[in-house]
C-alpha cells in the first residue's frame, strides 16, 4: 500500500468517532476508512456522525456543495461510557432525559406533518 494511500486513510480515521458500532457495514471504523480511501464506500457512510462525511469528502478530494447545511456536533447512538452507571437512580434519570429528547424530536415531526 502506498504511502499516500496510508495517510489517507489514517486520515479518514482520524475524523471518525472509533466506536466501531458497525452501523456503516464495516466491522470497524479502520476498515471503513479503508473503503472510503479505495473509492468502495460514501464518505457519508459513519451512522455515528453522518456529518463528517463533509470533512472525509474533503480529504479524498471529493467536492459536495453543502448548500442548507451546518456542521453540528452530535452524540453518538451508542457513546462510549466512562465506567458502568452509577446507580440504578443514575439510570433512570439517564433514561427519562432520553425519553424527553425523544418526544421532544417526534413533535417536530408532528409539526413539520402540519405544515
Amino acid at each position: 500500500m502506498a504511502a499516500a494511500k496510508k495517510d489517507t486513510i489514517k486520515q479518514i480515521h482520524d475524523l471518525l468517532p472509533k466506536l466501531n458500532c458497525g452501523f456503516c457495514g464495516f466491522e470497524n471504523c479502520g476498515q471503513f476508512a479503508k473503503a472510503v480511501a479505495e473509492g468502495s464506500a460514501s464518505p457519508f457512510g459513519c451512522r455515528q456522525n453522518p456529518w463528517v462525511g463533509y470533512n472525509i469528502s474533503e480529504v479524498i478530494g471529493l467536492r459536495v456543495p453543502v448548500f442548507g447545511y451546518q456542521q453540528r456536533s452530535y452524540q453518538p447512538i451508542f457513546a462510549q461510557r466512562p465506567g458502568p452507571t452509577a446507580s440504578l437512580e443514575a439510570l433512570k434519570k439517564e433514561v427519562t432525559a432520553l425519553s424527553k429528547r425523544i418526544d421532544g424530536i417526534l413533535d417536530r415531526i408532528e409539526n413539520l406533518k402540519e405544515m
